[in-house]
């Protein structure tokens, strides 16, 4: 049950001028206690949480104390973790017993030594709140029950029922809903963080936790807000401010308002970073200063990438995108000069990229380019094609070879470069290898994450040997989250607010998947059953004031059932390598591939 907190809103009292999402708080007890023979009760909440503990202490002799230990991770059956190491979280309090009264541990926080600036504090009032999902209770009267204790969640309001996911492969499904979880635990501050070590947004985080979250909920506010308050506290990598473009973009292509483009395009405009472009298109990036380019995070992810080209093929793509997707809003905004001269920059990094970048013998992009000698870089890391391919660099017919190039190199970057990486793969057909990837329990894997390590969030990193200081707590390595309804499932809007979708699913070796995904015109019902053209079906719920673009996945005639199960000559908008492409206005429509 949801219940306000008093003082907890977030936009009451708070201890920065800037806006924040409220935030409401849920009440739990464990999903199960047991007590031990040493007089520990031993607490599981089911899955983690930001929040604190209450407990209703037992009607015993006054005096005493509970000694409590929270934390997210175990050393041994019902145990909970004193030293997990890195950042992952674990507290020890002392609580003095109140007879009949609730009391709860005085929780702590403080950022790491490193950082002086840029967390999120509190609003006040709110009380001090950790990640956990265990609890352990020294010196437990054998009176306490388990629904003596409670663990008080934060997070925004968040539907649960808002959103679903259910396929034929559970390790999938599995995926789905660890993400699905990881969006709504990680919005305790009401703006997005990139976990508990330090409390403060970060635009590449953002961007996996907006579309992740317009995927489980049909809320915009937390990602609107997170992406205005970094306007004017951007983070230093060179990439991440870019990406404030992109962030503007899906704000206003998700809901259908522009507010926040209107006010703020001067600083969108400033954010491409044009003057740092030559003047045959290439932009400069830079390893010293800030901003300084990133590649991919932790620095071992980054499969080899050549850092020390002045001009770097990723980071020249994300320049790029910003480009195009300007020259998108300077049209809608009516700045058809602006709108022009981003599209002229745009080509023109595009035909620099793809005339000197490509590799034709290796079949892929390579590191990077420098213009003082006119020297490419002989490296050709992973990140060089995917996140050009899946920024729109990558020309129709490389998009084979580049895919191919992919497939060999495995998952070979972060949980951040897996976002860009199964975009890619999806936008080049190639939906059985980017399943695989999702539904892999290696050690670059979202199973390792929960089967392995033991994590009900997403993690910072796949494992702690590619990053020892990680945390549990990090929402940017919730990319399934909006890749299955984006790619697998195929649905993505086309106009702003939802008024026209393409639906393109890609279920791959599935035998059957359905979803529930929120819009703001009302939710789409997709399911999708069969492997072949001769046994593919699938039934889809457009909302009313909504139309959809339905790709079928093969060659064929498409027949359509429409409302009252009538037969109706479905309106066939193109045929692209003998695949259809069918026009549904609102309804419930059902579709397949006429035998031949």
């Amino acid at each position: 049950m949801l219940r306000p907190l008093l003082a907890i809103l977030i936009l009451l009292e708070c201890a920065h001028a800037f806006e924040r999402s409220p935030v409401v708080t849920e009440s739990a007890p464990p999903v199960r206690m047991v007590r031990k023979a040493d007089g520990r009760v031993f607490a599981d909440f089911g899955k983690a949480a930001f929040g604190t503990l209450e407990i209703d202490c037992p009607r015993v002799a006054a005096g005493g104390s509970l000694v409590v230990h929270l934390g997210e991770a175990l050393s041994g059956p019902e145990q909970v973790h004193v030293k997990p190491g890195g950042s992952v979280r674990y507290q020890r309090h002392e609580v003095r017993i109140r007879p009949g009264s609730t009391v709860r541990p005085e929780l702590t926080w403080s950022p790491p030594d490193w950082m002086k600036s840029g967390w999120l504090d509190l609003p006040k009032g709110m009380p001090e709140v950790m990640p956990f999902r265990y609890v352990e209770i020294e010196n437990a009267p054998p009176s306490l029950e388990a629904k003596a204790l409670r663990r008080i969640t934060l997070a925004v309001p968040f539907d649960g029922e808002a959103a679903s996911f259910r396929s034929s492969d559970p390790r999938l499904d599995g995926v789905w809903d660890l993400c699905k979880h990881s969006i709504k635990a990680t919005t305790f501050l009401g703006l997005y963080v990139d976990g508990d070590r330090e409390r403060k947004p970060y635009e590449a985080d953002v961007l996996i936790n907006q579309l992740s979250h317009y995927c489980v909920d049909a809320r915009y506010d937390t990602a609107r807000l997170t992406h205005e308050y970094l306007l004017e506290k951007p983070t230093w990598p060179t990439e991440w401010r870019l990406q404030s473009v992109i962030l503007a973009w899906h704000d206003f292509l998700w809901s259908g308002d522009d507010a926040s483009l209107r006010r703020h395009y001067d600083v969108l405009k400033s954010r491409a970073m044009i003057s740092r472009r030559t003047a045959d298109g290439w932009f400069l990036g830079s390893n010293s200063g800030e901003p300084r380019d990133i590649v991919d995070w932790p620095a071992c992810e980054r499969d080899g990438y050549d850092m020390e080209m002045p001009v770097k093929t990723v980071v020249t793509a994300f320049h790029y995108r910003s480009l195009v997707l300007l020259e998108k809003i300077a049209s809608h905004l009516g700045k058809q000069a602006d709108a022009e001269q981003f599209a002229a920059l745009a080509e023109a990094t595009r035909r620099a990229v793809n005339e000197k970048l490509w590799d034709s013998e290796r079949g892929c992009y390579v590191d990077g380019w420098d213009p003082a000698s006119g020297k490419r870089s002989s490296k050709a890391s992973a990140h060089a094609s995917f996140f050009p391919l899946a920024l729109g660099l990558v020309p129709d017919d490389r998009v084979k070879p580049v895919a191919a190039f992919l497939k060999g190199r495995g998952m070979a970057c972060s949980v951040y470069g897996a976002q860009f990486l199964l975009e890619a793969l999806y936008q080049a057909g190639e939906a059985d290898h980017a399943l695989a990837l999702m539904v892999s329990d290696g050690p670059r894997s979202w199973r390792n994450m929960t089967e392995k390590v033991g994590s009900t969030i997403t993690l910072e990193a796949w494992d702690p040997k590619f990053k020892p200081n990680l945390d549990w707590n990090h929402a940017w390595g919730a990319a399934p989250g909006n890749v299955i309804p984006r790619f697998l499932m195929g649905i993505e809007p086309l106009e702003p607010g939802f008024r026209k979708f393409r639906v393109s699913p890609q279920t791959a070796s599935l035998e059957s998947a359905e979803i529930k995904m929120p819009t703001p015109l009302g939710p789409i019902q997709l399911s999708v059953k069969g492997r072949t053209r001769g046994d593919w079906s699938a039934r889809i719920e457009v909302p009313r004031g909504s139309a959809a673009e339905f790709h079928l996945p093969f060659e064929g005639t498409p027949v359509l059932e429409g409302p009252g199960g009538a037969m109706e000559s479905p309106r066939v908008l193109w045929v692209r390598k003998g695949r259809a492409g069918v026009g549904l206005p609102p309804g419930v429509w059902k579709l397949r591939c006429a035998a031949e």
